[in-house]
């Protein structure tokens, strides 16, 4: 378990831990059932800014300085597949296109689009359940939000295909992953959920798995599998439906 949470806070985050792994790719591999955890350790370290954030400002301008604080956080990784994601899938061109526009560096209006819509949703989803949270549920909704995105993509790796040309792509590293192991990490997502949001939370892990399994089919039907942009986008996908399903059940917070 430790081994697997090193190995996720080296990868998916700025944070440096000077530690040597052996056999890293079978480790985050097997570490998938933490995977949610993991994204609970980050949402943990967020909560906490913004408790300050909103203390020192308003909780509008907090949760603004805590999504740059996110970006910090994690060099905007997901972000970044979102952005790739969107250029290759909504190309119109064929698989193959799809995914070396998906490599190429430079980012196109696609791309753009996403996070600008992403952003939108996030932000005024937040905004509007302000009038009707309390600021312990706005602390909550920043410590599930990471949460609610591993969970999203580690609900991909179930019977997963690897579509891409780089044998050592980072989607190749989850290739195999367990049925036991994604269990129990959605288990994991599903009794925090409960936890901290009661049956608002049943609701919002519900759907956001649900249209999770409908983004897998997408990806599967327009380019055979997966790579390392078409599940990391996942993550903020996840993100904004939480919210906006949260929006939704505003009356029973």
């Amino acid at each position: 378990m430790i081994d697997s949470i090193i190995l996720y806070f080296q990868f998916f985050t700025r944070i440096p831990i000077p530690v040597a792994i052996t056999e890293p790719e079978k480790k985050m591999r097997s570490g998938v059932r933490f995977f949610s955890l993991f994204g609970l350790m980050i949402g943990f370290i967020e909560a906490i800014v913004y408790w300050f954030l909103q203390v020192l400002f308003t909780p509008s301008i907090a949760w603004i300085l805590v999504l740059f604080f996110d970006v910090l956080l994690t060099g905007g990784f997901h972000l970044d597949a979102l952005s790739d994601m969107a250029d290759g899938l909504f190309s119109s061109r064929k698989r193959e296109r799809m995914l070396e526009i998906m490599k190429d560096s430079r980012v196109g209006s696609n791309g753009v689009l996403a996070i600008v819509f992403y952003y939108l949703l996030i932000t005024f989803s937040f905004f509007s359940l302000l009038p009707q949270i309390t600021s312990k549920l706005q602390v909550i909704i920043v410590l599930l939000l990471n949460l609610i995105g591993k969970n999203g993509i580690s609900l991909l790796f179930y019977q997963m295909k690897y579509a891409g040309n780089n044998a050592e792509g980072l989607g190749t590293t989850f290739l195999d992953v367990k049925k036991y192991d994604i269990g129990f990490c959605q288990l994991l997502s599903f009794l925090t959920m409960f936890l901290f949001l009661g049956k608002a939370g049943i609701v919002c892990f519900i759907i956001s798995d649900l249209v999770i399994m409908i983004y897998r089919k997408m990806v599967i039907n327009k380019v055979g599998g997966f790579n390392g942009d078409t599940l990391g986008a996942c993550s903020p996908i996840s993100q904004a439906v939480f919210l906006l399903t949260l929006v939704i059940m505003r009356g029973f917070l």
